[in-house]
């Protein structure tokens, strides 16, 4: 499957390398936050409330959009961890994956994953966030998880990652940064 998701990951890529897409869009960040356990590590997805707009009922990363008063994209993704599922990330701890841009609500989204290895508390954002997902590594891990599904980018196809856990289906910028993460290896993911 490879093969049949590089021309996604070069649009990305072609994207980012462009001034005015970075320069216009808005900027956000998400973590993909690990979590370490002596019976196996997980992965931790939320599930967005329904509401008006583009990312309305998906599973995401908690993040969010940068406000004026973050220093760096990286602060970002600490306060909007914060904010959502009330937990602190280490500065630190964050490491950085290949950016994308959502074209569909104009966001430059800069991904970062994050290995915890205490339990933590989670304080859910009610407003924003419907449940958490403490979802298995392994199961992003196994290739056989991994389906492909076509989207139509400046009216090309292209066939794009998703998965699915339980009766949910994760795609679009999640599904990418899963699938940089567990089969591409972007950001020296040592587990």
């Amino acid at each position: 499957m490879k093969e049949m998701f590089e021309p996604i990951f070069d649009l990305h890529q072609n994207f980012m390398k462009m001034e005015t897409v970075k320069a216009n869009a808005r900027h956000a960040a998400v973590v993909a936050i690990i979590q370490k356990n002596e019976l196996q590590d997980t992965i931790l997805l939320i599930k967005r409330n329904e509401y008006e707009g583009a990312h309305s009922g998906q599973m995401a990363f908690p993040g969010g959009k940068q406000e004026i008063n973050d220093l760096d994209l990286k602060v970002t993704a600490i306060r909007e961890v914060k904010e959502e599922i009330g937990i602190d990330v280490p500065y630190e701890a964050l490491r950085a994956m290949e950016p994308v841009w959502v074209m569909v609500s104009n966001y430059w989204v800069q991904p970062y994953f994050a290995v915890l290895e205490e339990k933590q508390n989670y304080v859910l954002d009610k407003r924003e966030i419907n449940r958490i997902f403490e979802i298995p590594v392994s199961h992003f891990q196994d290739n056989s998880q991994v389906k492909a599904h076509q989207l139509t980018i400046q009216n090309e196809s292209y066939w794009a990652p998703k998965f699915e856990f339980e009766v949910e289906v994760i795609w679009g910028a999640t599904a990418l940064f899963l699938y940089q993460l567990f089969h591409l290896k972007i950001g020296e993911l040592k587990l």
